[in-house]
Protein backbone atom coordinates (compact mmCIF):
# COMPACT_ATOMS: atom_id res chain seq x y z
CA UNK A 1 0.00 0.00 0.00
CA UNK A 2 1.39 3.45 -0.93
CA UNK A 3 1.76 6.27 1.54
CA UNK A 4 -0.82 9.13 1.36
CA UNK A 5 0.15 12.61 0.26
CA UNK A 6 -1.65 15.97 0.06
CA UNK A 7 -0.48 19.23 -1.40
CA UNK A 8 -0.52 22.13 1.01
CA UNK A 9 -2.22 25.30 -0.13
CA UNK A 10 -0.59 27.40 2.62
CA UNK A 11 1.64 29.53 0.35
CA UNK A 12 -0.11 29.24 -3.04
CA UNK A 13 -2.44 31.54 -4.91
CA UNK A 14 -5.18 28.93 -5.27
CA UNK A 15 -6.11 25.73 -3.41
CA UNK A 16 -5.25 22.34 -4.82
CA UNK A 17 -8.43 21.02 -6.50
CA UNK A 18 -7.41 17.44 -5.76
CA UNK A 19 -7.41 18.18 -2.02
CA UNK A 20 -10.20 20.71 -1.59
CA UNK A 21 -12.59 19.81 -4.42
CA UNK A 22 -15.22 18.16 -2.22
CA UNK A 23 -15.02 20.75 0.60
CA UNK A 24 -14.55 23.83 -1.61
CA UNK A 25 -17.04 23.11 -4.43
CA UNK A 26 -19.82 21.49 -2.38
CA UNK A 27 -19.74 23.63 0.76
CA UNK A 28 -23.09 25.08 1.82
CA UNK A 29 -21.32 28.30 2.82
CA UNK A 30 -19.21 30.74 0.82
CA UNK A 31 -15.44 30.10 0.85
CA UNK A 32 -12.77 32.30 -0.72
CA UNK A 33 -9.00 32.67 -0.71
CA UNK A 34 -7.59 36.21 -0.61
CA UNK A 35 -4.26 38.00 -0.70
CA UNK A 36 -3.68 41.72 -0.55
CA UNK A 37 -7.47 42.10 0.01
CA UNK A 38 -8.17 40.69 -3.47
CA UNK A 39 -10.06 37.52 -4.34
CA UNK A 40 -7.78 34.69 -5.48
CA UNK A 41 -10.36 31.89 -5.51
CA UNK A 42 -14.11 31.94 -4.83
CA UNK A 43 -16.40 28.92 -4.58
CA UNK A 44 -19.79 28.78 -6.31
CA UNK A 45 -21.77 29.28 -3.08
CA UNK A 46 -19.95 32.58 -2.48
CA UNK A 47 -20.76 33.76 -6.03
CA UNK A 48 -24.40 32.72 -5.69
CA UNK A 49 -24.67 34.47 -2.31
CA UNK A 50 -23.58 37.80 -3.84
CA UNK A 51 -25.20 37.25 -7.26
CA UNK A 52 -22.02 37.03 -9.35
CA UNK A 53 -21.36 34.74 -12.30
CA UNK A 54 -18.63 32.06 -12.04
CA UNK A 55 -15.17 33.65 -12.03
CA UNK A 56 -16.53 37.21 -12.00
CA UNK A 57 -14.99 38.03 -8.59
CA UNK A 58 -11.52 36.61 -9.30
CA UNK A 59 -8.84 39.30 -8.99
CA UNK A 60 -11.37 41.89 -7.78
CA UNK A 61 -10.71 43.97 -4.62
CA UNK A 62 -12.76 43.06 -1.57
CA UNK A 63 -14.02 46.67 -1.40
CA UNK A 64 -16.40 45.72 -4.20
CA UNK A 65 -18.58 43.63 -1.86
CA UNK A 66 -18.65 45.91 1.20
CA UNK A 67 -21.83 47.92 1.60
CA UNK A 68 -20.11 50.67 3.62
CA UNK A 69 -16.63 52.14 3.28
CA UNK A 70 -16.35 52.38 7.09
CA UNK A 71 -16.82 48.60 7.38
CA UNK A 72 -14.14 48.09 4.73
CA UNK A 73 -11.69 50.36 6.57
CA UNK A 74 -12.45 48.86 10.00
CA UNK A 75 -11.82 45.32 8.75
CA UNK A 76 -8.71 46.51 6.91
CA UNK A 77 -7.26 47.84 10.16
CA UNK A 78 -7.69 44.42 11.80
CA UNK A 79 -6.37 42.53 8.74
CA UNK A 80 -3.24 44.69 8.60
CA UNK A 81 -2.27 43.75 12.18
CA UNK A 82 -3.47 40.09 12.14
CA UNK A 83 -5.25 39.05 15.37
CA UNK A 84 -3.14 37.31 17.99
CA UNK A 85 -4.99 34.02 17.53
CA UNK A 86 -4.70 34.28 13.70
CA UNK A 87 -8.51 34.20 13.40
CA UNK A 88 -10.93 37.05 12.72
CA UNK A 89 -14.68 36.55 13.08
CA UNK A 90 -17.17 39.36 12.43
CA UNK A 91 -20.60 40.24 11.07
CA UNK A 92 -20.86 42.71 8.20
CA UNK A 93 -23.36 43.91 5.62
CA UNK A 94 -22.15 42.83 2.15
CA UNK A 95 -23.31 44.33 -1.13
CA UNK A 96 -24.67 41.93 -3.76
CA UNK A 97 -24.25 42.59 -7.46
CA UNK A 98 -27.90 43.65 -7.80
CA UNK A 99 -27.46 46.23 -5.03
CA UNK A 100 -29.22 44.27 -2.31
CA UNK A 101 -27.71 43.88 1.16
CA UNK A 102 -26.66 40.49 2.58
CA UNK A 103 -25.80 40.27 6.25
CA UNK A 104 -23.02 37.71 6.63
CA UNK A 105 -21.03 36.01 9.38
CA UNK A 106 -17.42 36.11 8.14
CA UNK A 107 -14.53 34.11 9.58
CA UNK A 108 -10.96 34.31 8.33
CA UNK A 109 -7.62 32.64 8.98
CA UNK A 110 -4.16 33.51 7.63
CA UNK A 111 -2.30 30.53 6.16
CA UNK A 112 0.97 31.86 7.60
CA UNK A 113 0.35 32.70 11.23
CA UNK A 114 0.96 36.35 12.01
CA UNK A 115 1.87 37.26 8.39
CA UNK A 116 -0.63 39.80 7.03
CA UNK A 117 0.81 39.48 3.51
CA UNK A 118 0.20 35.74 3.32
CA UNK A 119 -2.88 34.26 1.63
CA UNK A 120 -5.91 33.90 3.84
CA UNK A 121 -9.03 31.73 3.73
CA UNK A 122 -12.46 33.17 4.57
CA UNK A 123 -15.76 31.43 5.27
CA UNK A 124 -18.90 33.49 4.63
CA UNK A 125 -22.31 32.45 6.01
CA UNK A 126 -25.53 34.22 5.05
CA UNK A 127 -27.28 35.40 8.24
CA UNK A 128 -29.69 37.80 6.55
CA UNK A 129 -32.67 35.74 7.73
CA UNK A 130 -31.27 35.75 11.26
CA UNK A 131 -30.89 39.55 11.16
CA UNK A 132 -34.42 39.92 9.90
CA UNK A 133 -35.70 37.72 12.72
CA UNK A 134 -33.70 39.75 15.25
CA UNK A 135 -35.16 42.98 13.86
CA UNK A 136 -38.65 41.50 13.99
CA UNK A 137 -38.06 40.40 17.59
CA UNK A 138 -36.77 43.88 18.44
CA UNK A 139 -39.87 45.46 16.94
CA UNK A 140 -42.07 42.92 18.73
CA UNK A 141 -40.32 43.68 22.01
CA UNK A 142 -40.81 47.39 21.38
CA UNK A 143 -44.51 46.86 20.73
CA UNK A 144 -44.70 44.70 23.84
CA UNK A 145 -43.07 47.42 25.93
CA UNK A 146 -45.51 49.96 24.55
CA UNK A 147 -48.43 47.69 25.39
CA UNK A 148 -47.08 47.10 28.90
CA UNK A 149 -46.66 50.83 29.39
CA UNK A 150 -50.19 51.40 28.13
CA UNK A 151 -51.56 48.67 30.41
CA UNK A 152 -49.66 50.09 33.37
CA UNK A 153 -51.11 53.52 32.70
CA UNK A 154 -54.61 52.07 32.46
CA UNK A 155 -54.14 50.15 35.69
CA UNK A 156 -53.07 53.33 37.43
CA UNK A 157 -56.20 55.02 36.21
CA UNK A 158 -58.31 52.07 37.32
CA UNK A 159 -56.74 52.05 40.78
CA UNK A 160 -57.43 55.74 41.14
CA UNK A 161 -61.04 55.15 40.14
CA UNK A 162 -61.38 52.27 42.61
CA UNK A 163 -60.16 54.43 45.49
CA UNK A 164 -62.76 57.02 44.65
CA UNK A 165 -65.60 54.57 44.03
CA UNK A 166 -65.11 51.59 46.35
CA UNK A 167 -68.90 51.13 46.61
CA UNK A 168 -69.32 50.83 42.85
CA UNK A 169 -68.89 47.05 42.57
CA UNK A 170 -70.12 46.91 39.02
CA UNK A 171 -67.53 49.41 37.82
CA UNK A 172 -64.82 47.49 39.63
CA UNK A 173 -65.91 44.24 37.98
CA UNK A 174 -65.87 45.88 34.53
CA UNK A 175 -62.35 47.17 35.21
CA UNK A 176 -61.23 43.65 36.22
CA UNK A 177 -62.73 42.18 33.05
CA UNK A 178 -60.98 44.82 30.98
CA UNK A 179 -57.68 44.04 32.64
CA UNK A 180 -58.14 40.29 32.07
CA UNK A 181 -58.87 40.85 28.39
CA UNK A 182 -55.70 42.82 28.01
CA UNK A 183 -53.72 39.93 29.45
CA UNK A 184 -55.46 37.58 27.03
CA UNK A 185 -54.58 39.77 24.04
CA UNK A 186 -50.99 39.85 25.22
CA UNK A 187 -50.78 36.08 25.62
CA UNK A 188 -52.41 35.45 22.24
CA UNK A 189 -50.03 37.74 20.35
CA UNK A 190 -46.70 37.26 22.09
CA UNK A 191 -44.12 35.31 19.97
CA UNK A 192 -43.78 32.66 22.68
CA UNK A 193 -45.65 29.44 23.35
CA UNK A 194 -47.62 29.43 26.63
CA UNK A 195 -49.47 26.60 28.38
CA UNK A 196 -51.55 27.60 31.40
CA UNK A 197 -52.23 24.95 34.07
CA UNK A 198 -54.66 24.69 36.96
CA UNK A 199 -53.61 24.10 40.56
CA UNK A 200 -53.42 20.32 39.94
CA UNK A 201 -51.10 20.72 36.96
CA UNK A 202 -53.75 20.03 34.30
CA UNK A 203 -53.46 22.11 31.10
CA UNK A 204 -56.48 24.39 30.73
CA UNK A 205 -55.33 26.75 27.97
CA UNK A 206 -52.63 27.12 25.32
CA UNK A 207 -51.94 30.18 23.21
CA UNK A 208 -52.01 30.27 19.35
CA UNK A 209 -48.21 30.10 19.01
CA UNK A 210 -48.06 26.83 20.94
CA UNK A 211 -50.93 25.43 18.85
CA UNK A 212 -49.02 26.32 15.68
CA UNK A 213 -45.74 24.75 16.77
CA UNK A 214 -47.34 21.44 17.79
CA UNK A 215 -50.19 21.40 15.22
CA UNK A 216 -52.79 21.16 18.01
CA UNK A 217 -56.44 22.15 17.49
CA UNK A 218 -57.05 23.07 21.14
CA UNK A 219 -55.83 22.43 24.67
CA UNK A 220 -57.41 18.96 24.81
CA UNK A 221 -55.79 17.91 21.56
CA UNK A 222 -52.44 19.32 22.75
CA UNK A 223 -52.66 17.22 25.96
CA UNK A 224 -53.20 14.06 23.86
CA UNK A 225 -50.23 14.91 21.63
CA UNK A 226 -47.97 15.83 24.54
CA UNK A 227 -48.72 12.58 26.35
CA UNK A 228 -47.29 10.55 23.43
CA UNK A 229 -44.60 13.00 22.35
CA UNK A 230 -41.07 12.34 23.57
CA UNK A 231 -38.54 14.95 24.56
CA UNK A 232 -35.11 15.08 26.14
CA UNK A 233 -33.97 17.69 28.64
CA UNK A 234 -30.42 18.86 28.04
CA UNK A 235 -28.15 17.73 30.88
CA UNK A 236 -30.61 15.07 32.12
CA UNK A 237 -30.25 11.39 31.23
CA UNK A 238 -33.14 9.58 29.59
CA UNK A 239 -36.31 10.74 27.87
CA UNK A 240 -39.71 11.81 29.12
CA UNK A 241 -43.03 12.77 27.61
CA UNK A 242 -43.70 16.40 26.81
CA UNK A 243 -46.71 16.32 29.16
CA UNK A 244 -44.62 15.06 32.10
CA UNK A 245 -42.06 17.78 31.48
CA UNK A 246 -44.81 20.46 31.53
CA UNK A 247 -46.20 19.05 34.77
CA UNK A 248 -42.73 19.13 36.37
CA UNK A 249 -42.26 22.78 35.35
CA UNK A 250 -45.71 23.74 36.61
CA UNK A 251 -45.12 22.02 39.98
CA UNK A 252 -41.64 23.47 40.47
CA UNK A 253 -41.32 26.52 42.69
CA UNK A 254 -38.12 27.52 40.90
CA UNK A 255 -37.97 29.48 37.64
CA UNK A 256 -34.96 27.70 36.14
CA UNK A 257 -34.76 27.62 32.37
CA UNK A 258 -34.56 24.19 30.72
CA UNK A 259 -33.31 23.43 27.20
CA UNK A 260 -35.51 20.72 25.67
CA UNK A 261 -35.19 18.73 22.44
CA UNK A 262 -38.61 17.64 21.16
CA UNK A 263 -39.20 15.16 18.36
CA UNK A 264 -42.51 14.56 16.60
CA UNK A 265 -43.69 11.22 15.20
CA UNK A 266 -42.90 12.57 11.72
CA UNK A 267 -39.23 13.00 12.68
CA UNK A 268 -39.39 16.80 12.98
CA UNK A 269 -37.28 18.14 15.86
CA UNK A 270 -37.39 21.45 17.70
CA UNK A 271 -35.27 22.99 20.44
CA UNK A 272 -37.05 24.98 23.16
CA UNK A 273 -36.07 27.00 26.19
CA UNK A 274 -38.77 26.25 28.79
CA UNK A 275 -39.57 28.00 32.07
CA UNK A 276 -42.48 27.71 34.50
CA UNK A 277 -43.94 30.85 36.09
CA UNK A 278 -46.43 30.80 38.98
CA UNK A 279 -49.77 32.53 38.16
CA UNK A 280 -51.28 34.28 41.24
CA UNK A 281 -54.88 33.83 40.05
CA UNK A 282 -57.51 31.74 41.80
CA UNK A 283 -57.93 28.37 40.07
CA UNK A 284 -54.71 28.66 38.06
CA UNK A 285 -51.36 27.11 38.86
CA UNK A 286 -48.59 28.15 36.49
CA UNK A 287 -47.78 29.35 32.98
CA UNK A 288 -45.19 27.19 31.18
CA UNK A 289 -43.47 29.37 28.57
CA UNK A 290 -41.74 27.95 25.46
CA UNK A 291 -39.16 29.95 23.43
CA UNK A 292 -38.20 28.36 20.08
CA UNK A 293 -34.40 28.07 19.73
CA UNK A 294 -34.34 25.68 16.75
CA UNK A 295 -32.72 28.04 14.26
CA UNK A 296 -30.05 29.13 16.72
CA UNK A 297 -29.18 25.50 17.42
CA UNK A 298 -28.99 24.66 13.74
CA UNK A 299 -26.76 27.67 13.12
CA UNK A 300 -24.48 26.52 15.95
CA UNK A 301 -24.32 22.99 14.49
CA UNK A 302 -23.45 24.39 11.05
CA UNK A 303 -20.67 26.50 12.53
CA UNK A 304 -19.27 23.47 14.37
CA UNK A 305 -19.34 21.42 11.16
CA UNK A 306 -17.44 24.18 9.34
CA UNK A 307 -14.81 24.28 12.08
CA UNK A 308 -14.40 20.50 11.83
CA UNK A 309 -14.00 20.72 8.05
CA UNK A 310 -11.29 23.37 8.42
CA UNK A 311 -9.49 21.25 11.02
CA UNK A 312 -9.74 18.23 8.71
CA UNK A 313 -8.26 20.19 5.81
CA UNK A 314 -5.37 21.29 8.06
CA UNK A 315 -4.63 17.66 8.99
CA UNK A 316 -4.58 16.64 5.33
CA UNK A 317 -2.17 19.46 4.52
CA UNK A 318 0.11 18.35 7.37
CA UNK A 319 0.05 14.77 6.04
CA UNK A 320 1.27 16.11 2.71
CA UNK A 321 4.26 17.75 4.39
CA UNK A 322 5.07 14.53 6.25
CA UNK A 323 4.89 12.52 3.03
CA UNK A 324 7.20 14.95 1.21
CA UNK A 325 9.81 14.75 3.97
CA UNK A 326 9.57 10.95 4.13
CA UNK A 327 9.91 10.62 0.35
CA UNK A 328 13.02 12.82 0.42
CA UNK A 329 14.64 10.74 3.18
CA UNK A 330 13.84 7.35 1.56
CA UNK A 331 15.04 8.35 -1.91
CA UNK A 332 18.75 8.36 -1.03
CA UNK A 333 18.99 4.88 0.63
CA UNK A 334 16.91 3.37 -2.19
CA UNK A 335 19.22 4.80 -4.84
CA UNK A 336 22.25 3.60 -2.86
CA UNK A 337 20.76 0.09 -2.56
CA UNK A 338 20.15 -0.03 -6.31
CA UNK A 339 23.79 1.01 -6.95
CA UNK A 340 25.06 -1.68 -4.56
CA UNK A 341 22.91 -4.31 -6.32
CA UNK A 342 24.23 -3.27 -9.74
CA UNK A 343 27.82 -3.31 -8.44
CA UNK A 344 27.26 -6.75 -6.90
CA UNK A 345 26.02 -8.08 -10.26
CA UNK A 346 29.13 -6.76 -12.02
CA UNK A 347 31.58 -8.11 -9.41
CA UNK A 348 29.99 -11.54 -9.25
CA UNK A 349 29.20 -11.88 -12.94
CA UNK A 350 31.34 -15.04 -13.32
CA UNK A 351 29.85 -16.77 -10.26
CA UNK A 352 26.30 -15.76 -11.23
CA UNK A 353 26.58 -17.54 -14.58
CA UNK A 354 26.57 -20.80 -12.64
CA UNK A 355 23.79 -19.64 -10.30
CA UNK A 356 20.82 -18.60 -12.50
CA UNK A 357 18.54 -18.72 -9.47
CA UNK A 358 20.71 -16.17 -7.64
CA UNK A 359 20.91 -13.98 -10.76
CA UNK A 360 17.12 -14.07 -11.08
CA UNK A 361 16.75 -13.08 -7.41
CA UNK A 362 19.24 -10.22 -7.89
CA UNK A 363 17.29 -8.98 -10.93
CA UNK A 364 14.08 -9.16 -8.89
CA UNK A 365 15.74 -7.08 -6.14
CA UNK A 366 16.76 -4.45 -8.68
CA UNK A 367 13.27 -4.42 -10.17
CA UNK A 368 11.70 -3.88 -6.76
CA UNK A 369 14.19 -1.13 -5.90
CA UNK A 370 13.53 0.69 -9.19
CA UNK A 371 9.80 0.39 -8.59
CA UNK A 372 10.20 1.78 -5.05
CA UNK A 373 12.30 4.63 -6.41
CA UNK A 374 9.62 5.44 -9.01
CA UNK A 375 6.98 5.48 -6.29
CA UNK A 376 9.10 7.76 -4.08
CA UNK A 377 9.68 10.18 -6.96
CA UNK A 378 5.98 10.10 -7.77
CA UNK A 379 5.07 10.87 -4.14
CA UNK A 380 7.47 13.83 -4.10
CA UNK A 381 6.03 15.11 -7.38
CA UNK A 382 2.51 14.68 -6.05
CA UNK A 383 3.03 16.65 -2.84
CA UNK A 384 4.99 19.40 -4.65
CA UNK A 385 2.23 19.68 -7.26
CA UNK A 386 4.70 18.76 -10.02
CA UNK A 387 3.25 15.83 -11.91
CA UNK A 388 5.42 14.08 -14.55
CA UNK A 389 4.21 14.27 -18.14
CA UNK A 390 1.82 11.62 -19.44
CA UNK A 391 2.94 8.87 -21.79
CA UNK A 392 1.21 6.00 -23.64
CA UNK A 393 0.67 3.11 -21.21
CA UNK A 394 -0.12 -0.45 -22.26
CA UNK A 395 -2.63 -1.45 -19.56
CA UNK A 396 -2.30 -5.20 -20.19
CA UNK A 397 1.50 -5.08 -19.92
CA UNK A 398 1.17 -2.92 -16.80
CA UNK A 399 -1.12 -5.52 -15.16
CA UNK A 400 1.35 -8.35 -15.79
CA UNK A 401 4.28 -6.20 -14.60
CA UNK A 402 2.33 -5.47 -11.40
CA UNK A 403 1.62 -9.16 -10.83
CA UNK A 404 5.34 -9.87 -11.27
CA UNK A 405 6.11 -7.32 -8.55
CA UNK A 406 3.62 -9.01 -6.23
CA UNK A 407 4.42 -12.60 -7.16
CA UNK A 408 6.10 -13.40 -3.82
CA UNK A 409 3.12 -12.16 -1.80
CA UNK A 410 0.66 -13.94 -4.10
CA UNK A 411 2.64 -17.18 -3.83
CA UNK A 412 2.87 -17.01 -0.02
CA UNK A 413 -0.91 -16.50 0.31
CA UNK A 414 -1.69 -19.16 -2.31
CA UNK A 415 -3.75 -16.63 -4.27
CA UNK A 416 -4.76 -17.50 -7.82
CA UNK A 417 -4.95 -14.63 -10.33
CA UNK A 418 -7.00 -14.72 -13.53
CA UNK A 419 -6.57 -11.99 -16.16
CA UNK A 420 -9.21 -11.57 -18.85
CA UNK A 421 -8.76 -8.86 -21.49
CA UNK A 422 -10.72 -7.90 -24.61
CA UNK A 423 -9.08 -7.98 -28.01
CA UNK A 424 -7.37 -4.85 -29.42
CA UNK A 425 -7.29 -2.98 -26.13
CA UNK A 426 -6.09 0.61 -26.71
CA UNK A 427 -3.29 2.19 -24.73
CA UNK A 428 -4.09 5.03 -22.33
CA UNK A 429 -2.36 8.34 -21.76
CA UNK A 430 -1.14 8.68 -18.21
CA UNK A 431 1.56 8.21 -15.61
CA UNK A 432 2.67 4.59 -15.50
CA UNK A 433 3.81 4.63 -11.87
CA UNK A 434 0.58 6.25 -10.63
CA UNK A 435 -1.60 3.73 -12.48
CA UNK A 436 0.53 0.88 -11.13
CA UNK A 437 0.00 2.28 -7.62
CA UNK A 438 -3.75 1.90 -8.16
CA UNK A 439 -3.38 -1.73 -9.28
CA UNK A 440 -0.99 -2.59 -6.43
CA UNK A 441 -3.31 -1.07 -3.83
CA UNK A 442 -6.42 -2.85 -5.10
CA UNK A 443 -4.63 -6.22 -5.41
CA UNK A 444 -2.95 -5.97 -1.96
CA UNK A 445 -6.28 -4.96 -0.38
CA UNK A 446 -7.88 -8.06 -1.91
CA UNK A 447 -5.05 -10.30 -0.64
CA UNK A 448 -5.26 -8.90 2.90
CA UNK A 449 -9.08 -9.10 2.99
CA UNK A 450 -9.07 -12.77 1.93
CA UNK A 451 -6.28 -13.55 4.41
CA UNK A 452 -8.24 -11.92 7.29
CA UNK A 453 -11.38 -13.87 6.32
CA UNK A 454 -9.37 -17.11 5.91
CA UNK A 455 -10.79 -17.69 2.42
CA UNK A 456 -10.19 -21.34 1.46
CA UNK A 457 -9.27 -20.83 -2.22
CA UNK A 458 -8.36 -17.15 -2.57
CA UNK A 459 -8.77 -15.87 -6.10
CA UNK A 460 -8.39 -12.48 -7.79
CA UNK A 461 -9.99 -11.79 -11.17
CA UNK A 462 -8.68 -8.85 -13.25
CA UNK A 463 -10.65 -7.82 -16.33
CA UNK A 464 -10.00 -5.23 -19.03
CA UNK A 465 -12.79 -4.30 -21.44
CA UNK A 466 -13.56 -1.55 -23.91
CA UNK A 467 -16.57 0.64 -23.16
CA UNK A 468 -18.54 3.42 -24.83
CA UNK A 469 -16.64 6.59 -25.72
CA UNK A 470 -13.24 4.98 -26.28
CA UNK A 471 -12.73 4.25 -22.59
CA UNK A 472 -11.21 1.22 -20.89
CA UNK A 473 -12.84 -0.42 -17.90
CA UNK A 474 -10.54 -2.28 -15.49
CA UNK A 475 -12.06 -4.48 -12.78
CA UNK A 476 -10.32 -6.08 -9.79
CA UNK A 477 -12.52 -8.62 -7.98
CA UNK A 478 -11.91 -11.22 -5.27
CA UNK A 479 -13.87 -13.98 -3.57
CA UNK A 480 -13.28 -12.68 -0.05
CA UNK A 481 -15.78 -11.31 2.50
CA UNK A 482 -16.63 -8.17 0.50
CA UNK A 483 -17.31 -4.69 1.90
CA UNK A 484 -19.94 -4.32 4.63
CA UNK A 485 -22.87 -1.98 4.02
CA UNK A 486 -21.81 0.33 6.88
CA UNK A 487 -18.39 0.92 5.26
CA UNK A 488 -19.58 1.39 1.67
CA UNK A 489 -20.73 4.98 2.15
CA UNK A 490 -17.36 6.13 3.59
CA UNK A 491 -15.07 3.76 1.67
CA UNK A 492 -13.19 6.49 -0.23
CA UNK A 493 -13.04 9.06 2.58
CA UNK A 494 -9.63 9.80 4.16
CA UNK A 495 -8.70 8.23 7.52
CA UNK A 496 -11.51 5.66 7.21
CA UNK A 497 -10.28 2.05 7.33
CA UNK A 498 -11.42 -1.37 8.48
CA UNK A 499 -7.84 -2.58 9.02
CA UNK A 500 -6.35 -2.68 12.49
CA UNK A 501 -3.13 -0.86 11.47
CA UNK A 502 -4.42 0.93 8.33
CA UNK A 503 -4.21 4.67 7.70
CA UNK A 504 -7.38 4.85 5.60
CA UNK A 505 -5.66 6.74 2.76
CA UNK A 506 -5.04 4.07 0.09
CA UNK A 507 -8.43 4.05 -1.61
CA UNK A 508 -8.69 7.83 -1.43
CA UNK A 509 -5.30 8.11 -3.19
CA UNK A 510 -6.43 5.58 -5.82
CA UNK A 511 -9.56 7.60 -6.50
CA UNK A 512 -7.57 10.85 -6.81
CA UNK A 513 -5.13 9.22 -9.28
CA UNK A 514 -7.90 7.76 -11.45
CA UNK A 515 -9.84 11.04 -11.48
CA UNK A 516 -6.62 12.90 -12.42
CA UNK A 517 -6.48 10.59 -15.47
CA UNK A 518 -10.04 11.54 -16.45
CA UNK A 519 -11.67 8.37 -15.10
CA UNK A 520 -13.72 7.19 -12.14
CA UNK A 521 -13.13 4.58 -9.42
CA UNK A 522 -16.07 2.91 -7.66
CA UNK A 523 -17.10 -0.18 -5.72
CA UNK A 524 -19.51 -2.40 -7.65
CA UNK A 525 -22.30 -2.87 -5.10
CA UNK A 526 -23.96 -5.44 -7.38
CA UNK A 527 -21.20 -8.02 -6.83
CA UNK A 528 -22.79 -11.20 -5.47
CA UNK A 529 -19.74 -12.18 -3.42
CA UNK A 530 -16.41 -10.65 -2.51
CA UNK A 531 -15.36 -7.11 -3.39
CA UNK A 532 -15.31 -5.81 -6.94
CA UNK A 533 -13.70 -2.47 -7.81
CA UNK A 534 -14.02 -0.88 -11.23
CA UNK A 535 -12.16 2.10 -12.71
CA UNK A 536 -12.20 3.68 -16.16
CA UNK A 537 -9.40 5.18 -18.26
CA UNK A 538 -9.48 7.05 -21.58
CA UNK A 539 -7.91 5.09 -24.47
CA UNK A 540 -5.75 6.91 -27.03
CA UNK A 541 -4.86 4.32 -29.66
CA UNK A 542 -5.30 0.66 -30.53
CA UNK A 543 -2.98 -1.88 -28.93
CA UNK A 544 -2.65 -5.66 -29.05
CA UNK A 545 -4.49 -7.43 -26.21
Amino acid sequence: MTLPAHATAAALNEPDPLLYKQVFDNAIVGICFMQGRRFLQVNRRMEELLGYAPGELLGEPVRKVYARRQDYEDVGAVVAKVPRDNVYLHERALLAKDGSIRWCLIGGRWLKRGDASSPSVWVVQDITAKKQIENQLARANQRLEQRVQSRTLNLQKTNAALKLEVERRRATERAMIESREKYRVLIHNIPLGIAVTDTDGGIVEINPMLRTWFSARDAEHFVALAAHSRCRVLGVDGETSLLEMIHSRAASRRSDHLTVLWQADSGETRWFDVVGVRVPVRGLGAAVVFADRTEQRRARDRELAQQQQLAHATRRSLMGEFASALAHELGQPLNASLSYAAGLERRLSNELRDRPDALEALHAIQLQLRQAGDIIRNVRSFVTRHRPGDEPVDVIALIYATLELLQLQLREEGTRVLVKAAAAVPSVSGNRVELQQVLVNLIVNAIEAMRAAETLRPEIRIGVARSIGGKLTVTVADNGPGVSAEHQATLFEPYVTSKRDGLGMGLMMCRNIVEAHGGQLALDARARSGARFRFTLLGIKAAHG
